[in-house]
């Protein structure tokens, strides 16, 4: 029977985790190891994988917050996973979970198959408690997917090395850069979530500074998503009289939507890579970033502001405004350094040398 890995990966919406996680399944170089993806019902992921041939088993997910209903959902979640995989005549030698949040039912799962196990860390809240409660210690082959978050996790894990695999795009979703537009933009988009670690409340706050004194805005900020609930997420939109915030919704098409703005704003509080922002100048978009992530590895300092501080923003969007006309958004450095380190191609080589130590 020949090497099968199995992805487990819960939600299936489009999001960062998801999108990274396609691209490698779907690249040339994995084919040898018979990607398999185990994931809810439903859903973008599934859909995509259809369109590009990965195989797929659907399973609702346990729920339980309890450590025993926890256990439990858990055991009969792995024995109808193991039935559904039977069915399809596949026996995973490597189980591969694409966050820490899957790391007790990977575990599971690789006991029963005596399968190698694999795990990436990539969420930018995880704690230490996090680390240990999924367990991930356990996992034989630990990689990260931003710098400094390797190095965060490194410090709660002292029997092994945790590796650096950054994710990655392919050559071929990069746009020629956009040309400048000759005035300053009268809508802008920003991309996140509702989620409070993206920083839209951030923007919204340098957006009323900037009102204060009197600064000359565009007159529409377009969201990425839906409007947060203010018990959770208050972007005090009241306060802005001459600025009108709109919110899309889910976006499906991300490329082709940021293709329509002259300026994209990535405030975000914290990211461990951080794809939107990469995504973002692959295609061709003049953007201003959070220093979160790898973007410092890619954009210059004159266009980067400190993430949680909307004073920073608000002093990087109020210089890049007032002069237009001579700034360098830098998109063509920043296309040409995201070639050289951040391809999906890089990433793969990475675990297929880490699958064929996990094989022997």
């Amino acid at each position: 029977m020949s090497d099968t890995v199995l992805f487990i990966q819960n939600r299936t919406h489009r999001a960062g985790a998801q999108t990274c996680l396609m691209r490698l399944l779907r690249h040339e170089g994995m084919r040898r190891w018979n990607p398999v993806l185990l994931c809810s019902p439903g859903g973008w992921l599934p859909a995509e994988c259809a369109r590009y041939g990965v195989a797929v088993i659907e399973q609702e997910f346990p729920r339980s917050r309890s450590l025993s209903g926890r256990l439990f959902g858990n055991a009969v979640f792995a024995r109808e996973v193991v039935k559904k995989l039977g069915v399809r005549g596949l026996r995973p030698s490597i189980i591969h979970a694409n966050d820490h949040q899957e790391g007790l039912l990977g575990l599971k799962l690789a006991a029963h198959f005596n399968a190698g196990s694999a795990m990436f860390l990539r969420s930018p809240g995880m704690t230490e408690d996090d680390y240990r409660k999924y367990r991930c210690g356990e996992y034989q082959f630990l990689s990260a997917v931003g710098d400094e978050f390797r190095d965060r996790a490194q410090g709660w894990e002292s029997a092994k090395n945790i590796e650096l695999i950054h994710d990655g795009i392919y050559a071929d979703e990069f746009l020629p850069p956009k040309l400048k537009a000759s005035l300053p933009p009268q809508r802008v988009l920003v991309v996140g979530s509702p989620l409070d670690w993206k920083g839209w409340a951030d923007l919204t706050d340098a957006l009323h500074l900037l009102e204060g004194k009197g600064v000359a805005l565009p007159a529409a900020f377009d969201f990425t998503g839906v409007s947060p609930d203010p018990a959770y997420n208050d972007l005090k939109l009241a306060r802005l009289s001459k600025i009108q915030c709109n919110f899309l919704g889910r976006v499906e098409g991300f490329r082709d939507l940021v293709r329509t703005y002259d300026l994209v704003i990535n405030p975000s509080r914290m990211e461990t890579f951080g794809m939107a922002a990469i995504e973002v100048l692959a295609a061709g978009v003049p953007l201003l970033s959070s220093r979160s992530g790898v973007i410092e590895q890619v954009l210059s300092a004159a266009i980067l502001f400190e993430p949680y501080d909307p004073a920073s923003l608000a002093v990087v969007l109020d210089a890049v405004l007032g002069r237009w006309s001579g700034v360098d958004f830098g998109v063509v450095q920043a296309q040409a350094a995201i070639c050289d380190k951040f391809l999906v191609d890089r990433a793969v080589r990475k675990l297929d040398a880490a699958y064929l130590d996990l094989s022997r």
